[in-house]
This record gives structure tokens, sequence and C-alpha cells, in this order.
């Protein structure tokens, strides 16, 4: 995905398939019917009940988690699905990195010794989300090389 989000069918679309396809869905800001606005709020769950979304749950810039009826959403801008490495707040970006990085030295734990595709493909994919600027200052190691890999986007460096 990667691009321009259109609604909340595909906020709930990148929240299911978080472990497939990774990042997180963002927004520029989020305006409700009571007037209050949230800068950069990362969208953590949506509620359905018979088919209607009910209520939307997100993480404001300053790390509080809301939830509101989706009646009270006035306005969502710039929403899109961002790697987690290319996300502006700074709070879930943190929680996402800690989470991911976790997983992956699971990952490379449980596999030790053991190159497979379907492992490499998984480790490339979380490096991909979090860039590999981040694992090098996190001091994080694959059993791998991941070098001849590299994309070059926006001065970032992504596997």
């Amino acid at each position: 995905m990667l691009n321009m989000l259109h609604g909340l069918k595909d906020i709930h679309t990148v929240i299911s398939n978080h472990r497939k396809i990774g990042g997180a869905a963002e927004a520029d800001m989020i305006r409700l019917s009571s007037g209050e606005l949230y800068h950069n709020p990362v969208f953590t769950n949506i509620d359905i009940s018979k088919g209607q979304y009910i209520s939307l749950c997100f993480i404001d810039e300053s790390g509080t988690n809301i939830m509101t009826h989706v009646d009270e959403i006035a306005m969502i801008k710039g929403l899109q699905h961002k790697l987690i490495c290319q996300l502006n707040n700074i709070h879930v970006k943190e929680l996402l990195l800690r989470d991911t990085l976790q997983y992956l030295r699971k990952l490379c734990e449980i596999n030790d010794g053991f190159v497979t595709h379907s492992f490499k493909k998984e480790a490339l994919k979380l490096v991909r989300d979090i860039s590999i600027n981040e694992l090098k200052k996190r001091a994080v190691s694959l059993p791998f090389p991941i070098e001849e890999n590299l994309i070059h986007l926006n001065e970032r460096l992504f596997a």
C-alpha cells in the first residue's frame, strides 16, 4: 500500500493486515465535531458491529490514546499508510520500533543458523518497515547480509 488511504475501510485494512504489510495508518490531522483537533494521529483500532463502523481508536502526538464514535469525526486530513520509519508521531513510532525490533530479534533467535527463504523474506520486510539506519543505531545484526538489497528513498535506507 504505502500511499493515500480513502476512508475507514482502508484504515481497517491496514490495521488488520499489519503483520503482512507493515507500517501504520497516520493522518496529518483529525478534527472531531466538538472542535477538538489532534495532529499526527496513528489509528490503532476500528470497531465494527453488523458491518457498520462504530468507533475509532488513535494515539495522538502527545501519546494519548483516544477512542471516539465514528459519528463524532468531523474531518480527517492527510490520511496515509506509512512505514514505521516514516511516521511523524514520535510516541507511536518509538512504540512500534520497540515492538518490531523485539519481534525481529526473536525471529533471528528462533532461526539461528538456518537462513531459509521465508525467514529472510520476513526479516527484510521488518527491516524495510523500521529502516536500516534504525537497525544500525540499535545495534541489531542479521545472520545474512542486507547491503545488496538497499534502495535509497528520501535519504533513508530501506531493504
